[in-house]
């Protein structure tokens, strides 16, 4: 016990510094000091907790991107200053994206660097772009663009809570079937083995 609570304290001091393997690997570790099934039980609990992190950000941020700028287009703003006053409120790599964009748009035309430019906000540029070349209004491209998003980011979410059943089967087998089995057999078993008198 002595030896899991060192091992805690010092996975919470130098956990920032820790590879996510390595951590999943130490909480394990220190549950399994107690107990196998709880190593095993706490491991499990943080890889359900860490999938939907990693599962949210798989967009990247150009849903919000899309719904940003499109909001500062029904206000009025020019595209670059849309883009321009969406980039705050972005994830730190896509706020760096379209500040590469900005600059490129600085030095060679909007157009162009909408036509270039990649990464996570790659379809809103494209779109954007073709409505820049042809003269089409940007707005409502945009917000097409974020509704589209919206009903991928919606059907994602409800593929992974249909998956959520056959992931928590592994849980329910190991962890909570193996303790209500021994709760219902176990005082019938003690009983019984009493009955016989085998000098326990």
């Amino acid at each position: 016990m002595i030896a899991a609570c060192l091992g805690t304290a010092l996975l919470i001091s130098a956990g920032p510094a820790l590879s996510i393997p390595i951590r999943y690997a130490a909480v394990g570790a220190i549950g399994a000091l107690i107990h196998p099934m709880i190593g095993l039980s706490l491991v499990l609990v943080v890889l359900a907790m860490a999938a939907p992190r990693r599962k949210r950000g798989d967009d990247g941020g150009a849903l919000l991107l899309a719904d940003q700028v499109a909001l500062a287009l029904r206000a009025g703003l020019t595209l670059e200053g849309a883009l321009r006053e969406a980039r705050p409120d972005l994830p730190e790599a896509l706020a760096g994206e379209v500040g590469h964009l900005l600059r490129e748009a600085r030095l060679g035309g909007l157009s162009r660097a909408l036509a270039s430019a990649g990464g996570a906000g790659e379809r809103l540029y494209r779109i954007t772009d073709r409505a820049v070349r042809t003269g089409a209004p940007v707005g409502p491209a945009v917000e097409a663009l974020a509704e589209e998003l919206r009903h991928e980011d919606h059907a994602r979410r409800a593929a992974e809570a249909r998956r959520l059943p056959v992931r928590l089967l592994l849980p329910l087998a190991l962890l909570i079937l193996p303790g209500f089995v021994l709760a219902l057999v176990g005082p019938a078993l003690v009983s019984s083995l009493a009955r016989l008198d085998i000098g326990w």
